[in-house]
């Protein structure tokens, strides 16, 4: 019997891929690896000389053993680099940072600044933005700082043109307080800035001066060229010209955005390969009369170089042109100058290019999406297109199913990352592309041409140019279609990280079907992936029997979610209500969206004061609700008529605990209602009228008691005195001075007590008093006026902060 044939996959054919995964690695040990910048530079440098003494000296004596260690350390060399690399820059970043912290100091003050622009745009409620590089500030008493900083200003000026990338500018400005994170579901908009080296935000006050255009740049290019489209289309279409042509997507509402992302053509605004495959079309008809003589190559790829540069700068250089623009460039130079053309080697090239100018990309959701469609369709695309039968695959009707394949592919080869950045996937996509992509092959370089070249003829390109907007109408109106049906996608909560390992097993799999020796073990590969999968899906379900409680920032109210063992999700009062917000729609609803949640099983409402029912009329309007428990007091506000009759339209049904109940919503949870009293002597004042809860899980426990003040807090005590003894406690009334009185809090002496308040409000709260009280009687003091959400976790023997 003759050996076994085995199969060895070609590492040596795809160099760029190699490098570019070692280097990914390094960068994502960097991430976890506490180590300083001095220590990596000595690490990388032992590395490096470990492996020339092996690759010089040592393989010329031993060439077997030499050589397996060299190319050991060849690795190891890459990787070290690579996390070297990341934490210079790292370190770099933080040192400007740290140099510029005092100007946190004078957060809500007015200064004078000087600096040059490096970005322009509009934020999401479409004020002008600019990113600036700070060169010189004078605060309020006149003292001047040269240290430069970067700082995000936000401006009330209609004419966002005024101002560009490159300017010189000199103005007064007040400095804003950098935004921290304050509940789970939130986008850290404060982290955001910093990552990108933004040590201060604020507002634009008054322009003193402008310096235009005193540098090379791409600014007022990309300026004119948005508002050429301002005056070719109509008003309804130009904000998705500048975002189908430019990637500029400053100007569409979030309402657009959405239909766009799930009618799966968000992509179409991205700017990415797609895009670039458009411009060049041209330029491509053209190599054939070049590659003829030497002259002609250089000229071409100059040619060349000089159109994927300037659309490029065009599109502010994201990392899907950079990608594709880099692509383009290399399968140009070698196809012009016969080199080996290797698509996903090119690829890896393009990626090593970019993370060595800037490794932070590796973690950017733009450079994530965009190599892993570019990898997902030059693996998969040509096992899928063998789906076409042979006589189709080349002409106009393969062409066509080909689009639609290309959608599917990638719609289901991004899927683990759609869902785990944007929680939602598209199914209508493959449609809505196929209505759509074939229009932007003409689109595309046509709107380009017509928005550089309008001042030439104003009226001639406006009448040219509607053929184009009638594109744009199409586009919008499948995008609208398509994207405002509930069929159109499906939304996901939590996503397990083994479905990143099933994702890639899929990948492999497909990828080797042609391969009979090595797609059996990918299929076993997905397999015990699956069986991961399924293990932490399980786990996640049962979550261990956790406990989980997360007192929600809501401001100067309280608004509390529990998690049960089983599952089972309560609501511990709903947050505040003002004439311009509410607590349901601003928090609570983006909180339970966030964590994939559509039903509470339970809504327990301590009393009827408006901190603490400002958001049922928003929950009950958009969400499942299985019961409320609520005080008997029976108030008069029409924010509380609001609820009474919504739930009353939804049969919800309304139950009014009092002492000595006990509510059942989980078999492992005890929950007993120790407030208010049957029959409580009448109190004017609703807080008094709490109610009171006390939850056992294990041999754990946690005391809320809603707004209770001393009266009530001094009935509750003399009733059931040992009996609230807790692990947890809520403090009554948002640490007012009338609450957690000490004959109460020695009954209760919590481990920890939670403090749910703003930190700036017009009631004095915290009271100096009930701080002191709180921190002689429990061991830690938490308050989210400080600290934000607070969420902490009980297995029934001990409780921890999450």
């Amino acid at each position: 019997m003759g050996d076994r044939e085995t199969y060895r996959f070609p590492f040596a054919a795809f160099p760029a891929v190699r490098i570019m995964l070692l280097m990914m690695a390094g960068i994502v040990m960097a991430i976890y690896i506490k180590m300083s910048i001095v220590g990596s530079l000595m690490l990388f440098v032992a590395v490096l000389f470990i492996w020339g003494l092996f690759e010089f000296y040592i393989r010329n004596i031993k060439p077997l053993a030499g050589g397996h260690i060299s190319s050991l350390f060849y690795l190891l060399t890459i990787i070290s680099a690579s996390l070297y690399l990341y934490q210079s820059q790292e370190y770099l970043a933080n040192s400007l940072l740290n140099h510029a912290a005092p100007v946190q100091l004078f957060e809500w003050e007015n200064a004078a600044i000087s600096g040059v622009v490096r970005s322009a745009g509009r934020s999401g409620s479409g004020r002008p933005v600019f990113d600036m590089d700070i060169q010189t500030t004078i605060f309020e008493n006149h003292a001047e700082w040269k240290q430069p900083y970067k700082m995000r200003l936000y401006d009330n000026s209609d004419d966002h043109y005024q101002i560009q990338t490159g300017d010189v500018v000199h103005a007064e400005i007040r400095f804003y307080a950098l935004p921290e994170r304050r509940n789970p579901h939130e986008f850290d908009y404060g982290k955001w800035l910093r990552d990108r080296g933004i040590a201060a935000h604020g507002e634009l006050l008054t322009r003193k001066h402008i310096d235009y255009g005193r540098r090379l740049n791409w600014g007022p290019f990309r300026a004119y060229v948005q508002r050429n489209a301002d005056l070719l289309f109509d008003k309804e279409f130009a904000g998705l010209a500048k975002a189908l042509l430019l990637g500029y997507k400053d100007e569409l509402t979030p309402d657009t955005r959405l239909e766009f992302a799930r009618s799966g053509l968000s992509h179409i605004m991205a700017v990415s390969g797609l895009h670039v495959g458009f411009i060049v079309a041209p330029f491509w008809l053209l190599i054939p009369f070049l590659w003829g003589s030497q002259k002609g190559k250089w000229f071409g790829l100059i040619l060349l170089t000089l159109l994927l540069t300037g659309y490029a700068g065009l599109t502010g250089f994201s990392p899907s042109v950079t990608r594709a623009s880099l692509m383009a460039w290399l399968i140009t130079y070698g196809k012009l100058f016969h080199k080996v053309r290797n698509s996903i080697n090119l690829t890896a090239v393009a990626a090593i290019i970019i993370l060595l100018i800037n490794p932070r990309q590796l973690f950017g959701i733009g450079f994530q999406l965009s190599f892993s469609a570019v990898f997902i369709i030059l693996l998969l695309m040509p096992q899928t297109q063998r789906l076409i039968p042979y006589k189709y695959r080349y002409g106009y009707l393969g062409g066509f199913i080909s689009i639609i394949l290309v959608s599917v592919v990638v719609q289901v080869g991004l899927f683990p990352v759609l869902i785990y950045y944007f929680g939602e996937f598209s199914i209508i996509g493959p449609v809505a592309n196929a209505m759509v992509v074939p229009l932007l092959s003409l689109t595309v370089p046509a709107g380009l041409m017509f928005s550089l070249s309008a001042p030439l003829a104003p009226g001639f390109f406006h009448i040219v140019a509607i053929p184009v907007q009638y594109s744009l109408y199409w586009i919008h109106s499948v995008a609208h279609s398509l994207g405002s049906y509930h069929f159109s996608y499906l939304t996901f909560g939590h996503t397990p990280v083994s479905l990143f390992f099933v994702w890639l097993s899929c990948v492999f799999l497909i990828t080797s079907l042609r391969i009979p020796l090595i797609r059996w073990k990918m299929l076993i590969l997905l397999l015990i992936s699956l069986n991961f999968m399924f293990l932490e899906l399980a786990q996640k379900k049962t979550g261990f029997n956790l406990l989980e409680v997360t007192f929600l920032d809501v401001g100067q109210a309280d608004a509390i979610h529990i998690q049960t063992p089983g599952g089972k999700h309560l609501l511990i009062d709903a947050g505040r209500w003002s004439p311009m917000s509410n607590s349901g729609d601003r928090i609570l609803l983006p909180y339970f969206e966030h964590l994939g949640i559509h039903r509470l099983d339970a809504v327990i409402l301590s009393h009827p004061h408006a901190d603490h029912i400002g958001g049922m009329p928003a929950l009950l309007e958009n969400m499942e609700i299985g019961k409320i428990y609520q005080s008997d007091y029976n108030y008069d506000s029409v924010l509380y008529q609001t609820m009474m009759n919504l739930a009353q339209q939804k049969n919800i049904p309304i139950e009014y605990p009092v002492a000595g109940d006990m509510i059942d919503v989980d078999p492992a949870l005890r929950l007993f209602v120790v407030g208010p009293e049957k029959n409580a002597p009448l109190d004017r004042n609703p807080n008094n009228h709490s109610v009171a809860l006390k939850i056992y899980y294990g041999n754990t426990s946690f005391l809320f008691s809603g707004d209770a003040e001393g009266s009530q807090e001094a009935r509750i005590a003399g009733r059931y005195g040992e009996f609230l003894k807790s692990d947890l406690y809520k403090a009554g009334h948002h640490a007012s001075n009338t609450s957690s009185t000490e004959y109460f809090m020695k009954f209760v002496e919590p481990e920890i007590t939670v403090a749910s308040l703003a930190f700036r409000n017009g009631f004095g709260h915290p009271g100096r008093d009930a701080v002191t009280r709180i921190h002689q009687f429990s061991e830690k003091q938490k308050y989210t006026s400080l600290e934000g959400a607070i969420r902490v976790v009980s297995d029934g023997n001990r409780i921890w902060r999450e």
